[in-house]
């Protein structure tokens, strides 16, 4: 498992837990299905104990995969469809967050919100 799991972000360097972060996203641009852990999965794992670092954090990755990722589901540049580990990731959120994620995505530009209302199954 990741040291990012076991670790307070206090005690870990801002550069070792966006490195942690970017080889992570880089995983997810890979192979959504090889990712391991994924953010879904860390995000489950550490949302109870650190919230704040979580939505800081992992609200970015979210936000950027869904405001960049193409009809077909990559990214551009990127191999891979993400839209799987997407969809995943949004539900985790939904589910350690609740509703404060749909005001949260509030503030992004209206496909991001749109984009993760689909992958929420949420009819607006």
């Amino acid at each position: 498992q990741s040291l990012f799991l076991h670790a307070e972000e206090t005690q870990l360097p801002q550069p070792f837990l966006m490195r942690e972060m970017l080889q992570s996203l880089h995983h997810l641009h890979r192979s959504a299905q090889t990712c391991c852990p994924s953010f879904s999965d860390l995000v489950t794992e550490l949302y109870p104990r650190k919230p704040y670092a979580v939505e800081h954090k992992v609200l970015a990755v979210l936000w950027h995969l869904l405001g960049n990722m193409t009809s077909s589901g990559s990214l551009p540049g990127a191999g891979g469809n993400i839209r799987t580990a997407t969809a995943k990731l949004s539900r985790a959120l939904f589910a350690q967050m609740g509703p404060s994620l749909l005001n949260h995505a509030a503030s992004q530009p209206p496909h991001i919100k749109k984009s993760l209302e689909e992958f929420l199954d949420i009819q607006t």
